[in-house]
């Protein structure tokens, strides 16, 4: 694995940053914080920010709780490499930043205790699915194949930055994708959302969704 130190703008050497979010969901991600644990106490030369959220810190990371969010955003437009969960608020951030993500999709467990529940459904592995399929994100679903994005991205064998447009048919089914089996929120947290989604599926999608969420009194 290359962790070789990198140059930034004024032309000093640095450490390679990898910077990852569990988000802000309310249950904890034990999986996230193990994952990269394991991946970063062989890689000593590599700087990890993580923002936990309600699941523990990484031992010898630079750990938050919670970041700000112009803060996070700044944080991930300035890192090496960019880790989230499989939230479409993150991925959308990042599309607006030119990011490829590496991202791990929280995993529905029906055996699952409530305190050890990741999600409640699988909409995060279906939203994650089809994002991999458009080029927005690189999709680990297991610790192997995660290490191996991880030390490809920092060997500069994976992409890490969009190169083109998302297609609108493409756009369209994303668009249905987010709403999929999700509960009733209230308007403003739709509205939010929608308005953070303009970006990548573009108005007209974003107007009929809120005519959808208009009729149905939801």
């Amino acid at each position: 694995m290359n962790g070789d130190p990198v140059t930034d703008v004024n032309g000093a050497s640095r450490a390679p940053v990898v910077l990852a979010s569990a988000g802000t969901y309310h249950l904890p991600f034990p999986r996230f914080s193990d994952w990269l644990e394991t991946w970063y106490v062989d890689r000593p030369e590599v700087d990890l920010v993580v923002q936990h959220g309600p699941s523990r810190p990484v031992h010898g990371a630079e750990n938050h709780d919670i970041l700000d969010y112009a803060e996070l955003l700044e944080m991930c437009r300035r890192a090496d490499v960019v880790v989230l969960q499989g939230g479409a608020g993150g991925i959308m951030d990042m599309r607006s930043l030119g990011i490829v993500p590496i991202v791990v999709p929280r995993i529905p467990d029906p055996d699952a205790g409530a305190t050890e529940r990741e999600v409640v459904d699988d909409h995060q592995l279906v939203f994650t699915a089809e994002m991999a399929r458009l080029g927005l994100l690189h999709r680990a679903v297991d610790r192997d194949e995660f290490f191996d994005l991880l030390d490809s991205a920092l060997d500069g064998r994976l992409p890490l930055t969009a190169q083109s447009q998302v297609a609108t048919p493409g756009a369209a089914a994303v668009g249905t994708l987010v709403d999929a089996g999700v509960r009733p929120r209230p308007l403003t947290t739709v509205v939010t959302r929608l308005v953070r989604t303009v970006g990548l599926v573009g108005w007209d999608v974003v107007a009929a969704r809120l005519s959808r969420f208009r009729r149905n009194g939801r």
